[in-house]
């Protein structure tokens, strides 16, 4: 009785047809499983603030005002001083924050969210910063927008990929004490956020103002894509 097997020839392609299948769909599931990490960093980090400027908010009412109303302008490292009060911190910075080196950064300073490595404005991480014990660093950008108290946070730290709309986000305290996203009238749910920093990652939405990525926070919060919000903003994040 003859038994039939196969070929060597018929094992080689075989072979080589399933390591087509696994390059072509490796870089999806990579992706994928960097969103949903991203994307859970992003909800822990953003329920640790709203919890601390709620808890802030309850010890000292109208903190907008405190730091930066009248001729205050959180120029003396007062806000991010106080605001580290509210978790568990390994280090705080209370000066040299504009340079990400001295924080042991790879780069000077953050990425925009559009393609490629374009620096974002250093002087949005000038205020000081300090480091929690789950390794996510926190950096004052002190009084925008209407006197707006702002910040920004990377939630994993020195992890990487280092970039708005990913790791890192913005965000203000508005004068009603409100954790909000970025926004230059401090308005959650307005289209204007959008443009006021806006949010772009493959150049198919036009930024009015400027495009580096600090309205992304609000875009990450609703999980709306910028450009074609019936998209799930972490399940479509493209490749940093």
């Amino acid at each position: 009785m003859n038994k039939k097997a196969f070929t060597m020839a018929e094992v080689l392609i075989t072979i080589g047809i399933i390591g087509i299948v696994v390059a072509m769909t490796m870089p999806t599931v990579i992706n994928n499983a960097r969103n949903k990490q991203l994307e859970t960093q992003f909800k822990k980090a953003y329920a640790m603030l709203y919890q601390a400027v709620l808890l802030m908010s309850n010890e000292n009412p109208q903190l907008w005002q405190n730091y930066c109303g009248a001729d205050q302008y959180d120029s003396d490292y007062r806000f991010i001083t106080d605001f580290s009060k509210q978790f568990q911190v390994l280090k705080l910075y209370g000066e040299y924050t504009s340079n990400l080196n001295f924080l042991g950064y790879k780069q000077l300073a953050f990425y925009r969210s559009e393609n490629g490595k374009l620096n974002f404005n250093q002087d949005s991480h000038d205020n000081g910063a300090f480091v929690t014990t789950n390794g996510m660093i926190v950096f004052s950008s002190g009084c925008w927008w209407d006197r707006a108290l702002d910040f920004v946070v990377d939630t994993n730290g020195l992890k990487g990929p280092n970039k708005f709309g990913y790791d890192v986000f913005y965000f203000q305290i508005s004068k009603n004490d409100q954790l909000l996203p970025s926004s230059m009238n401090t308005t959650f749910a307005n289209v204007g956020s959008q443009n006021a920093g806006c949010c772009a990652f493959d150049g198919n939405v036009a930024c009015a103002v400027t495009n580096n990525g600090s309205a992304c926070s609000r875009f990450a919060l609703m999980d709306r894509f910028p450009g074609n919000e019936s998209k799930s903003y972490w399940k479509n994040l493209p490749t940093p």
